[in-house]
């Protein structure tokens, strides 16, 4: 397993935040302050929430600036030891949430302790300020309404990087819906540390994070991410590969394997090479979803075959795309950043599954 997830990628992309700069210094450019546990304007002063950051002498708080984002740090010293990350942008009083990043250690009986969290996006809506309550714990419900985190690797999981590191994988949330999981790899670190986060999959893109000139208007999307699926079905997994092509599975009122229809494309919008089956039609006997998670590591597979060939979309520490022609790799590419990259958990219902073979490992 560790060999294959070595295999789908040759490097690790840079640090979310490559330009990480304090914002605690009395001669800090930044627009935010923190004052006497209070998140304020640095010229004018003015508070964001009417109730201070802290929650208790437990937690303590830093600020940073990367770029137009400011980032809120909590690390939380009790028995859980939680790190968490505010990412949001401010401008003359205007706040817009970016998104949060929340990592705690557990104890396994078994295993010992393990990370575990989850990530949560923002949908662009600007953020009402002073906040009643504190500004962090007002933001984080915005953000993420009743998440929690989903344990999917720990601790001591082996990673891609020829350095010593540690990989978590959790939950995404955007606009505090369910979409999927995100891998992040901690690089030379064995605890969360911000200056050296990582995406290794389905990264949210804040290269297309839009301009915010009429924040008090319509809420303002995140670029559009290019997909084969239409909008009325549901994207099973969906991912760019190199060249400009797609990769999609797409769903269209699949609630379990006799029922509705399931498709897998290739190719570009307005040019799709290859759909299969040719006719939407139910899954059943023609798809399957696969566990082939071992120890820590996670790896789930939706799988067909063609003919001669045999098609998977792999979603693991970074997902691909492999191709067999009887039992051989004729081809295997693993996929850029995109929302879509880890399989949706209603494939799980909608698709037969299949138990795991060594056809899955090659």
């Amino acid at each position: 397993m560790i060999a294959l997830l070595l295999c789908s990628f040759s490097a690790v992309a840079g640090p979310m935040f490559p330009s990480l700069k304090s914002c605690m210094g009395a001669n800090s450019d930044c627009a935010l302050a923190l004052r006497d546990d209070f998140l304020v304007d640095a010229n004018s002063g003015q508070r964001l929430s009417e109730k201070p950051v802290s929650a208790g002498a437990a937690s303590v708080f830093w600020l940073y600036r990367d770029g137009e984002r400011y980032i809120l740090e909590e690390e939380n010293s009790s028995q859980s030891k939680t790190r968490r990350w505010l990412v949001f942008t401010y401008d003359s009083g205007k706040v817009v949430l970016d998104g949060a990043y929340v990592f705690s250690i557990d104890i396994d009986m078994n295993t010992g302790p393990y990370w575990h969290g989850y990530d949560c996006r923002g949908d662009a809506k600007p953020f009402a300020v002073p906040t009643e309550d504190s500004f962090s714990e007002v933001a984080l419900e915005a953000l993420c309404g009743e998440a929690e985190g989903w344990v999917v690797s720990g601790g001591d999981a082996k990673v891609p990087v020829s350095a010593n590191g540690l990989a978590v994988s959790v939950p995404v949330y955007h606009a505090r819906n369910r979409e999927g999981s995100a891998t992040y790899l901690f690089t030379e670190s064995d605890v969360p540390d911000l200056s050296k986060l990582v995406c290794l999959s389905n990264c949210a893109d804040t290269a297309k994070t839009p301009e915010r000139v009429s924040q008090e208007t319509a809420p303002v999307r995140w670029g559009q991410e290019v997909t084969l699926c239409s909008d009325d079905e549901d994207i099973y997994f969906s991912c760019p590969l190199k060249g400009g092509k797609t990769v999609s599975v797409c769903a269209r009122g699949n609630s379990k394997p006799t029922a509705g229809s399931v498709q897998y494309r290739y190719g570009v919008p307005g040019n799709i090479e290859m759909v299969y089956p040719k006719t939407a039609m139910p899954p059943k006997g023609k798809f399957f979803v696969v566990d082939a998670s071992e120890g820590s590591v996670n790896l789930n597979i939706i799988k067909f075959k063609s003919g001669a060939y045999t098609y998977l979309v792999s979603q693991a520490l970074v997902s691909f795309l492999t191709v067999f022609k009887e039992d051989k790799v004729v081809f295997r590419q693993r996929c850029g950043s995109g929302s879509y990259s880890s399989i949706n958990r209603a494939a799980l219902q909608g698709v037969e599954s299949q138990l795991k073979s060594a056809e899955d490992f090659r």
